[in-house]
């Protein structure tokens, strides 16, 4: 029963992810089943989503999509969404995590690589590489695993640091902001995956 639930949700994503430009991407496995795990958010830059807050309450009941644009240090990840016209993948997910650069770590990048993702396949191919079909909490982060993103072939390496974690060399300043759908990681840069 298990086998065809996963694969009835597979076959529900597909149909999204193909409209996320550039999309030649296959989902990895059906979407984590049951609830989320409780985890407090954590991190330097996020003491406006502390649990018991309005914000986070507020967050708490919005979708990732709606969540992300609702933060102003997140305005060029949301643009980044529609430039790869990927909204329709976020309104199917369900229970994922998602690692969200911050508009600094978009600000640091070269010029060339900004150039690439104004272009809707790279942004979508970047936008798949940071989304994972499973609930990470910051124990799972700074368990120092891999985990498959919905980019074919792209793992996202998560490793343990100093009151938080890292995210493929990238710093968690905002880790388990919780939105009915995802969990969303803030990271202060885009991840490192060159070599």
């Amino acid at each position: 029963m298990k086998a065809l639930v996963r694969a009835a949700l597979v076959a529900l994503v597909l149909v999204p992810l193909a409209g996320c430009a550039g999309s030649d991407a296959r989902f990895p496995g059906g979407y984590e089943e049951g609830p989320r795990r409780d985890d407090k958010a954590f991190g330097s830059a996020c003491p406006q989503v502390a649990p018991g807050t309005a914000d986070a309450a507020k967050l708490a009941k919005s979708r990732a999509l709606a969540a992300i644009r609702s933060m102003p240090q997140l305005s060029e990840f949301a643009a980044l969404v529609k430039t790869a016209k990927a909204e329709d993948m976020f309104a199917s997910m369900q229970n994922v995590t998602v690692f969200v650069p911050t508009d600094e770590g978009f600000a640091a990048l070269p010029e060339a690589r900004r150039k690439e993702l104004a272009q809707p396949r790279a942004a979508g191919d970047l936008i798949r590489s940071l989304v994972v079909a499973q609930d990470l909490t910051k124990e799972d982060l700074a368990a120092g695993r891999s985990y498959p993103s919905l980019q074919e072939g792209v793992q996202v390496r998560a490793a343990a640091a100093p009151g938080g974690a890292t995210v493929d060399g990238a710093d968690v300043v905002c880790g388990s902001v919780t939105t009915s759908d995802a969990r969303l990681h803030l990271l202060s840069a885009l991840p490192d995956r060159e070599s």
